[in-house]
Formats: C-alpha cells, sequence, structure tokens
C-alpha cells in the first residue's frame, strides 16, 4: 500500500496542542506561523491502526480495559524482535500512560530525595523536571560536539558519577535533541561506567523507529539480557502520532522494583489506545517504513537547502528521530536574538536550545516530520529573515 505523507491536513479545532497552543507558548508569533515544536507528527496515523479504533468503537462501550488480550504481548514482541533483535520478557512488562510519567515512576523507585541523577545535554527538558520535581538533583554531562557531530564524554561521566556519588542515569537513545543513534561500543561503555559504580540505567528509547537510512538502534537492554539495572521505556506514540493515546510500554527486569511500580502505581490504558497499539505494531511495519523513506527526504531537502543558501549555519542530518538541531552560532548572534527572529521575523515556532537545559547555545530544535510542501516554506522564510539582503 502507497501512503500518502504529502497530505496536509487541517488541525484546527482538533485541541491540537501543537497548533492551537502555538501563540499561548509565544505570543509574539504572526497569524500565519508555522508549527515545527512539540514532537509530534502531521502526518494521519496509519489507517490500519484508525481502522482498527473504528471497529473497536463498534462495540459502542468503553469501559474500564486493561491489557489482557495475550495478543498483545505477542504483537510486541514480535516488532521487536524483528526490527532489533531483542527478547522481549512479559514478565517485565509494565504499562504507563507515557514515557516521562515512567521515568518520574523510576527516579522516585530507584532513589531517595536528595540523591543526584545524571542527565546528557543539550536534553530533553522533561528529563531535568522529573529530576528536580521528585527532589532529587540533576548533574549535567556536556555531549562532546565536533562539527555538528555529537558524542559522549566518557571521562567526565565516569568523574561525575564518582565525584557526585550519582545514583541514577536517565539515558536518551536515540538521542533528542541531537539526533544521535548511539552505536554498539559507545553503549557498552556507558554500560561498563554505571556497571562499575553500581548506577542504573533509565533508558529512554521513545525514537527507536525513526532513523535515517543506513542506521541501525540497539536496544542498551538486548546487549544485557541478564542484567537487572537497566529499564527500558518505550512506547507508539513517536512511532505511529498516537501521542495522545497515552499507552507507554515499559520494562522492568528488576523484580523487586517492578513489585514496587505494581504496589504503587495503577493505571488502566484507555480502550482505544491498547487496539491502537496492538494493531500498530500487528499491522504498521510497511507504514513506518515509508515514513521513514519521507522523512530522509525532509532531512535531505534541508541539508542541500541549507548548503545552498545558508552556508553558516551548522546542520548534519540526524541519524534518527524526525528532529533537525542546528547551530546558528555563525551569524554571530546570541541565543534570544536567533529565538526572537525565527519567532516574530520569521513565523516559525521552533524550540531554541536554551529549553534543552545546557550545552546548546544558539541551536534551534526543528520538527521534520511534515509534508514537504511545509518544509519548503519553514526554510524560505529562514533564507528571508537570514540570509543575504
Amino acid at each position: 500500500m502507497y501512503y500518502n505523507f504529502d497530505e496536509e491536513i487541517e488541525r484546527i479545532h482538533t485541541n491540537s496542542v501543537k497548533y492551537e497552543n502555538s501563540r499561548m507558548e509565544e505570543p509574539d508569533l504572526p497569524e500565519d506561523f508555522i508549527p515545527l515544536w512539540i514532537a509530534d507528527m502531521d502526518f494521519a496515523c496509519p489507517p490500519e491502526v484508525i481502522s482498527a479504533m473504528h471497529r473497536r468503537l463498534d462495540n459502542r462501550i468503553l469501559g474500564y480495559s486493561d491489557i489482557i488480550d495475550p495478543e498483545y504481548v505477542q504483537v510486541l514482541k514480535e516488532w521487536m524482535q524483528r526490527r532489533f533483535g531483542w527478547e522481549i520478557r512479559e514478565e517485565e512488562l509494565a504499562v504507563s500512560s507515557g514515557v516521562v510519567p515512567a521515568i518520574s515512576n523510576l527516579i522516585q523507585i530507584l532513589s531517595e530525595k536528595g540523591d543526584k541523577v545524571l542527565i546528557m545535554t543539550p536534553s530533553y527538558a522533561p528529563f531535568y523536571s522529573s529530576v528536580v520535581n521528585n527532589g532529587r538533583i540533576p548533574v549535567c554531562l556536556p555531549l562532546k560536539k565536533e562539527g555538528g557531530y555529537y558524542e559522549i564524554d566518557y571521562s567526565g561521566m565516569e568523574k561525575k558519577i564518582m565525584e557526585e556519588s550519582v545514583k541514577v542515569l536517565i539515558f536518551c537513545s536515540p538521542h533528542n535533541p541531537t539526533g544521535r543513534v548511539w552505536k554498539e561500543e559507545e553503549l557498552r561503555t556507558v554500560a561498563r561506567i554505571c556497571r562499575k559504580y553500581d548506577v542504573p540505567i533509565i533508558c529512554d528509547e521513545i525514537h527507536q523507529d525513526l532513523l535515517r537510512k543506513g542506521n541501525v538502534h540497539i536496544p542498551l537492554a538486548k546487549l544485557y539480557p541478564a542484567a537487572d539495572w537497566i529499564y527500558t521505556c518505550t512506547a507508539p506514540s513517536k512511532t505511529f502520532n498516537m501521542a495522545g493515546n497515552h499507552l507507554a510500554n515499559i520494562f522492568i527486569p528488576n523484580k523487586k522494583v517492578k513489585e514496587i511500580w505494581e504496589d504503587r502505581y495503577y493505571y488502566l490504558p484507555n480502550a482505544l489506545s491498547v487496539t491502537a497499539t496492538q494493531a500498530a505494531y500487528d499491522q504498521g511495519e510497511a507504514w513506518v517504513e515509508q515514513l521513514n523513506q519521507y522523512l530522509d527526504g525532509n532531512f535531505f531537502y534541508m541539508k542541500e537547502f541549507l548548503s545552498k543558501h545558508l552556508p553558516q549555519i551548522e546542520f548534519e542530518i540526524p541519524e534518527g528521530t524526525y528532529l533537525a538541531w542546528f547551530d546558528m552560532g555563525g551569524f554571530g548572534l546570541d541565543g534570544e536574538e536567533v529565538k526572537r527572529r525565527f519567532i516574530v521575523d520569521a513565523g516559525l515556532h521552533i524550540e531554541d536550545g536554551g529549553m534543552f537545559v545546557a550545552n546548546g547555545d544558539c541551536c534551534i530544535r526543528m520538527n521534520l516530520a511534515c509534508p514537504r510542501r511545509t518544509v519548503e516554506r519553514a526554510l524560505n522564510r529562514m533564507y528571508q529573515v537570514f540570509g543575504p539582503h
């Protein structure tokens, strides 16, 4: 089946945070703004998912629901095995309303108030807030950057863990916002350091299916199948554009931690989220393959455009995610001025580096999960504002 990712779908009057909250977030946006900020896609969910939800609605009752049908776990197992070679275990599976709430829950179980939690910067901001809101102390490890390519500072990581007595690592794989897809040796080095100091890892793998051609995502837990100190957070939300369905699959290998989770956190997924997730993992693979090809095209278009028209911008196509991360430092402007020109002059609602905790000065995160025409309009607006005059 051919899926049309060029279709432009009207999202006003759907209670869309991406569209209808934009001017609440950034009041200076003009009327004709283009929202390229929060990480949801402007693509229709897979039709197979929509059809399954319609069939579920035909039952006409949306009572209390849970994951009871064994087929749910089976299709999830097959997806993880087929795409990543990862053998998940049903007894480790817990469900949550989302990855961020799950990370917060795990922080509460794995650490005490006042303990220190390591995050790598630039960082997805809810990691930081999950630490602070739980009364823990964030410790930031800046990623090393060379020509737009980010790497982990292993010596800095070990030093911070040792000197700060870090109790937990929140690890993002693939990394948001830089788009790095960590290689096996990188993953093993992180794990080796954490194991040396008995630091459990909360691994956010929500972007695991969103990869540029030629890149391979390796679940950290796959490398250490006997480890009970790696907690993996996954969800269909980013992959299939279903963030509003509020269902995440969390893998908790430590039996004691799992018991505490089940005793402390009570969550029943809604009826449609269970149906949608099962259909997505069972029937959505062709859609994901075409999605990744389309995203490859969007990123290639952006790279060619910037190289030709705005070479001052430091941008490399990310290895994963659908988020472009680029450095505007070549224009000699400070971060606030860069953001102002994007918001006010270009009418592009983006997220600037200041929203990613630290180590992102003059950088911009732009969501490219949208029709090619939207990307073209956005880049032309950038050229009008930042190009030679």
